[in-house]
Formats: structure tokens, C-alpha cells, sequence
């Protein structure tokens, strides 16, 4: 029941941030996200270099809004997007994979009457969640490649990276499915 409460107010608090058009409220937020790291004793060098990754998309999207909605709401996106991270951040670090899945699960409880196998639902997630770490190593690892030929990174070396990550991707998925029939896990 903790886990459910916790994934509910998560999804809440992410949703609720873009309903908040105040400054004042969005800078309380900000410092409570920060201050609750602290608490669950969370680095927060962590944080920062991991906002670094995403520091280029949040730029990217308050220039998009400045443009076409003016200064103020092109700020407030960008903190909104920023204290979704934390929130997020928060949240991942806090939870297991399998508490993620099994309160998807549970929360999913209701499709059974639909004839909607959740066991399922809940495998997959698990999957897709654990498959996340493997996607970024591939890509990091095509970068690294694509680096060290001398070849620079742009629109049309992205193509020449992402064939081989979906081929290692279609790869990895049937070694899975191979492994779900050999455990005697029923089909999918």
C-alpha cells in the first residue's frame, strides 16, 4: 500500500507542476524537491550532473517558449521541467524496479474483470524499465565508436548509430523471450 501511495502522489505532484503559474509557488516546490533529497539522503552531485545531461533539452524548450509565449513562460516551463526531474530523480532512487512493476500491477487490478492478464503488464514493465541502463550503454558505446573513427555526431551519423542499437535491441528481446519459454513462462 506504501508503494501505491507513493507512485500516486508522484504521478500527482508531476501532473499538478504544470497547473502552478506562480514564481513563488514553483520556487517553494523547487527547494522542497531539493530539501527532500537531502532528507532521503540522495547525493546531490548526483542530481546536478545528472541535470546536466538534460540541461541542452530544458534550454532547448525555454527558448522554444520564450519565442512563442514570451519570458515569463519560457522560464517557468524550464523550472517546471527542472522540478519534474527532481521529482522524478527522487522517485527512481527511492523504488525498486520491482516495486515500480508490482504497483503497476496492483494498480492495473481493475483490467482483470476485463479478461487483461496483469501478470503480464507487470512483466513487461520490468522489463522495460531494466532495459533502459542496456539502451543507454549501447548508445554510448556507438558514440564512443563513432568518436574515436573521428567521425562527428550529428543528424546523419545518428541514423548510422541507431541500425546497430536496434539490431543489439531485436537481439537482446529474443534472448529474452528465449529465456521467459526456457523458464516455462507462458507466451507473451
Amino acid at each position: 500500500m506504501k508503494n501505491i501511495i507513493k507512485f500516486i502522489t508522484f504521478i500527482i505532484c508531476t501532473i499538478l507542476i504544470f497547473f502552478i503559474k506562480d514564481f513563488k509557488i514553483i520556487g517553494l516546490l523547487f527547494v522542497a524537491t531539493l530539501i527532500l533529497a537531502i532528507i532521503l539522503k540522495l547525493e546531490l552531485k548526483n542530481i546536478c550532473n545528472n541535470l546536466k545531461i538534460l540541461l541542452p533539452f530544458v534550454l532547448f524548450t525555454c527558448i522554444i517558449n520564450i519565442i512563442f509565449s514570451g519570458i515569463y513562460e519560457g522560464f517557468l516551463i524550464g523550472t517546471r521541467m527542472i522540478i519534474c526531474y527532481n521529482i522524478t530523480y527522487i522517485y527512481s532512487k527511492t523504488s525498486t524496479v520491482i516495486q515500480i512493476s508490482e504497483t503497476i500491477q496492483k494498480l492495473c487490478y481493475p483490467l482483470k474483470f476485463f479478461k487483461v492478464d496483469i501478470n503480464n503488464i507487470g512483466i513487461m514493465i520490468s522489463i522495460s524499465i531494466c532495459m533502459i541502463p542496456v539502451l543507454k550503454n549501447e548508445i554510448y558505446t556507438a558514440i564512443s565508436a563513432m568518436k574515436v573513427k573521428g567521425k562527428k555526431i550529428g543528424v546523419k551519423s545518428m541514423m548510422i548509430i541507431m541500425k546497430p542499437i536496434l539490431i543489439s535491441i531485436f537481439n537482446k528481446t529474443r534472448e529474452m523471450e528465449t529465456t521467459l519459454i526456457a523458464k516455462a513462462y507462458r507466451q507473451l
